[in-house]
């Protein structure tokens, strides 16, 4: 049956391209390493590596199976470091992603209590469009994401707050007098759009085709800094989630609701089901949680 021993023998292996030299790598002698090989090939019933006589080189299964092995034992390694030192959650590390206006607008204040109540995890945060997160989650490069709610068969998700859409413009702008834009308005404005494949943008194009609407988008930024800037320098209005949005508009810009129909999304946690999170995962989703009810910290 294969085991850990066979996933490193291998890597070994596919390392170095030489089984003396693995072997060392491994501490094994070359026989033991020959055999460990031969077990996990025969129990794949595919040959992985091809040996010449002075060369050794990976078949394309030997080659497509690699990336899944080193997951594999780094998955293993960080199941055994979490037990040895997760007991007191003072060292470990965490990873998630979260769409843009998270991240600059909710999470760095959660991020600097958390670094400072637990200096020794590591951190890493990617900011990413919500189709991105899903599938982090689902490969299981991250912990959790924060992102638009979406369930299914293998994910869950616990709602954090909620986010609407609203215009961003020039304060001389016609728009600024409004109390609300109704979607019908911007048919005649040059559209300043996010990039396809972020959540906002699929909620426009969602709007756009339920209301029949031809929407004239002139640019595609994909960091709502950069549609700022450009609403900012006149060549159109765009379309941002409310969240912080005023905190981050240059005196020149104003943001109007969107309505007709008001479009409002629920950011939640998403997380794999039936997947524990570790120790200190665990203890950051708690902490996300707490800074948005101040009743909790």
């Amino acid at each position: 049956m294969v085991n850990i021993k066979h996933m490193k023998a291998f890597i070994a292996v596919a390392s170095e391209l030489h089984f003396t030299r693995a072997a060392e790598k491994v501490c094994l002698t070359q026989p033991a390493l020959s055999s460990l090989i031969q077990q996990l090939e025969q129990d794949f019933g595919i040959q992985l590596i091809r040996r010449h006589t002075r060369q050794v080189e990976l078949t394309e299964a030997g080659e497509n199976f690699r990336a899944t092995a080193e997951k594999l034992v780094a998955d293993f390694e960080q199941a055994i470091y979490d037990v040895k030192t997760y007991k007191s959650i003072r060292r470990g590390r965490v990873s998630i992603a979260a769409v843009p206006s998270v991240c600059q607008y909710f999470l760095p204040d959660v991020l600097k209590r958390f670094n400072d109540t637990y200096p020794d995890i590591q951190l890493q945060v990617v900011d990413s469009a919500g189709q991105d997160i899903l599938d982090a989650l689902q490969d299981k490069r991250i912990d959790f994401g924060i992102t638009y709610t979406q369930t299914n068969k293998e994910l869950e998700a616990a709602p954090l707050f909620q986010d609407a859409l609203v215009v961003v413009c020039q304060r001389q702008h016609a728009f600024s007098q409004c109390n609300k834009v109704k979607w019908e308005d911007l048919c005649d404005e040059k559209l300043i759009a996010m990039d396809k494949g972020t959540t906002i943008r699929t909620l426009i194009d969602g709007i756009a085709l339920t209301k029949n609407m031809k929407l004239d988008i002139v640019l595609e930024p994909r960091l709502m800094p950069t549609a700022i800037a450009y609403a900012e320098a006149g060549v159109g209005v765009t379309i941002l989630p409310s969240l912080g949005i005023e905190k981050s508009l240059p005196e020149s810009l104003v943001a109007i609701p969107l309505g007709s129909p008001e479009i409002s999304r629920e950011i939640s946690v998403i997380r794999r089901r039936n997947s524990a999170l570790s120790p200190a995962a665990k203890t950051l989703y708690s902490f996300i949680f707490e800074a948005n009810n101040p009743a909790l910290k």
